[in-house]
């Protein structure tokens, strides 16, 4: 199976879970490049294979999202740091990230995400705030036991 072919049914598996729920902006080719480590023609196939089969939708100059052209598309309003917060929750809730186990670095997240040192630390202390995480000093910030997770969730 060709590499853009197993991006693409990734991306569609984070959809059909509701980690990237509809209107939502999907990952942008250059975070698809950094999280698989794949090429940017790798990821402009994956997100046109995703196009022709209508599960998103590309605004110029905005993103992809997901849903039909006609679905309201979320706000991009939200701060960076909310943003990699609810990527990070929406990943622990598909059980990418699991209890006890440790989220990414502040180094990889920074990379990742094409931000400052300070926008992850910030997106980490909202997931502590709302329970998704712990922090042990000098160790790092781990998933926090199911139990410990938002309401509801």
């Amino acid at each position: 199976m060709p590499i853009y072919q197993q991006v693409a049914d990734e991306i569609r598996r984070r959809i059909d879970s509701g980690a990237i729920p509809p209107g939502h902006a999907v990952p942008s080719e250059q975070q698809i490049e950094d999280e698989f480590e794949v090429s940017r023609i790798t990821a402009t196939k994956a997100l046109r294979l995703l196009r022709e089969e209508g599960i998103v939708y590309l605004v110029p100059g905005r993103g992809t999202f997901v849903g039909p052209e006609d679905a309201p598309r979320v706000s991009q309003t939200t701060k960076p740091y909310e943003r990699i917060a609810a990527d990070i929750a929406q990943r622990i809730k598909a059980g990418e990230l699991r209890p006890d186990y440790p989220i990414p670095s502040e180094t990889t997240l920074r990379q990742q995400y094409h931000v400052a040192k300070g926008t992850v630390r910030r997106a980490v202390a909202l997931l502590r705030e709302q329970g998704w995480v712990f922090t042990v000093e000098k160790r790092g910030s781990y998933v926090s036991p199911r139990a410990n997770w938002p309401a509801g969730e």
